[in-house]
């Protein structure tokens, strides 16, 4: 299959596309494609997601590694991203959220954890130096990403280029909102975010995209069947080809026409 990319650019190989029955389904097949990295590239580094959609997927690696099916002791983790000026421990924090439900229960060495630079004195010196800690890492084995509601990818929010790094980036106001939901008692989330670029998980050897739920049919549509566009950043991930895998179950792929 060949389709015209960005700025006309022809894509030769269209991704995996996998509809799953449930979301269960889709956590234990998100985990095997993680595992399976993780068996290949024992002290490769990954990037994974936050949010409600991957919750499944980390408590099915962390039944895993408790009975000895896993051992993630050699791997990096590179996060995806935080707000800005939120530190690890802070109520507010992606980072925090990720180290409560995956990292340290996992047992994955803090040394073994890159974290978004959200408080560094120079936020925009500290992303490139991010970038040189992958590439020093030998860049990314996978890349784990779900999808926004107006089809952003961590935190490359609409109008994000396909070449972007991580960057500081200034968020909507839905996916304020959005991200508001998950914390009780009215959280205030900041009106920007540190973001790994879209350029930098494209470069990835393997890309992983979950979506579930009903409310996101439309843009799973908008991403895989519309053009590719910076207005929907979900879509520029197609560029990669069959390096991409997208994993949706029955609600979120509702939308597409077989």
């Amino acid at each position: 299959m060949t389709s015209v990319g960005f700025s006309g650019q022809e894509v030769d190989a269209a991704p995996v596309v996998t509809v799953v029955g449930s979301y269960d389904v889709l956590s234990r097949r998100a985990a095997d494609v993680v595992a399976d990295v993780i068996a290949r590239h024992p002290r490769g580094a990954i990037t994974v997601p936050t949010g409600s959609t991957p919750l499944g997927m980390y408590q099915e690696l962390l039944r895993r590694i408790e009975a000895g099916r896993l051992d993630v002791s050699g791997i990096h983790i590179f996060c995806l991203d935080d707000y800005l000026g939120r530190a690890p421990d802070d109520e507010a924090s992606l980072t925090g959220w990720l180290r409560e439900a995956f990292l340290v229960p996992a047992g994955i060495p803090e040394a073994h954890v890159h974290y978004i630079p959200t408080t560094a004195p120079d936020p925009d010196v500290a992303a490139r130096q991010y970038e040189e800690e992958i590439r020093a890492a030998g860049g990314l084995e996978l890349a784990v990403v779900g999808l926004g509601p107006n089809g952003h990818v961590a935190f490359n929010e609409p109008g994000s280029r396909p070449d972007s790094r991580t960057r500081v980036v200034k968020l909507t106001e839905e996916s304020r909102e959005q991200n508001a939901a998950y914390y009780e008692g009215g959280v205030q989330i900041p009106e920007h975010a540190i973001t790994m670029g879209l350029g930098t998980i494209l470069e990835a050897r393997r890309l992983l995209m979950i979506v579930s739920g009903a409310s996101k049919a439309d843009i799973v549509r908008r991403a895989l069947a519309g053009p590719v566009t910076p207005e929907v950043p979900g879509s520029l991930l197609r560029l990669a080809g069959e390096r991409l895998e997208v994993l949706l179950d029955a609600e979120a792929a509702s939308a597409l026409h077989r």
